[in-house]
This record gives C-alpha cells, structure tokens and sequence, in this order.
C-alpha cells in the first residue's frame, strides 16, 4: 500500500458580524468538496479491491439493511475500526412509574462513537486554508 500521508482537511476562514457588540469577527469552517454518494464509494472500493462493482453493490445494500435493522431494534453495530451505531433516546425524568417507560421519550436518534482507531487518524489531519 506504501507510505499515505496524513489526511487533509480544508478550511475556510471569514467574516460576520456577532456578538452583543456586533463588531465582525473571523470564523474558520470546514470547506466540504461534497458529497460522495454510494455509487461513487462502491466504484472506490472495487477499484480498490478488484471486486465488480456489482458484487460490491449487492453486499454494500445488504449491509445497510441489516445495520438499519438492527440498530433499530436496539442493537449497537461495530463497524470495524471506524466506530459503533448505536439507537439512542431522550426522555423526561418522571416522579411515578405512568409518567417512565414510552410515554416519556421526547428525541429518537442515532448516535456514533468514533473507534480508537479513528480518534487517531482524527488527530493526525492537518489542515489547510
């Protein structure tokens, strides 16, 4: 595979107007380069790979099935060294049993701890304007 430098993020930095004071003041951004949607990371990964695309397709659309499945039905998922999904909700605090339980849940979501092996490579970004 050989030597890969480190990953490189690019930011952007500008000016707005905040603050009580309402004086200007820089921001720094991420400059985001787009979206890559799941036709163009299954192309990456058979070329990678030299599996076909559509052999990489089939089990790519299969695996997010059963992640989806399974993480709604209570599930967390590791994903390899990039980290778990895992089903999460809020709820209100309730002073009898009635008020717990369902009842009480304000936000589904889903959340995402980031693998050891992720916070790393995080840490090891440069970054360029």
């Amino acid at each position: 595979m050989g030597n890969r430098r480190n990953p490189v993020v690019k930011l952007k930095v500008g000016k707005q107007v905040c603050g009580v004071d309402k004086k200007e003041r820089y921001f720094t951004r991420i400059n985001r380069s787009g979206v890559i949607d799941d036709d163009v990371l299954i192309e990456y990964a058979s070329n990678d790979s030299g599996i076909s695309i559509e052999q990489i397709a089939a089990v790519y659309r299969s695996l997010l099935t059963q992640v989806k499945q399974l993480v709604c039905n209570g599930h967390s998922v590791q994903l390899g060294d990039m980290g778990t999904l895992y089903f999460k909700v809020h709820a209100k605090i309730s002073a009898d049993e009635e008020g717990a339980g369902g009842v009480a849940v304000t936000r589904k979501c889903i959340g995402f701890r980031a693998s050891k092996v992720l916070r790393q490579l995080m840490e090891d970004v440069n970054f360029e304007v």
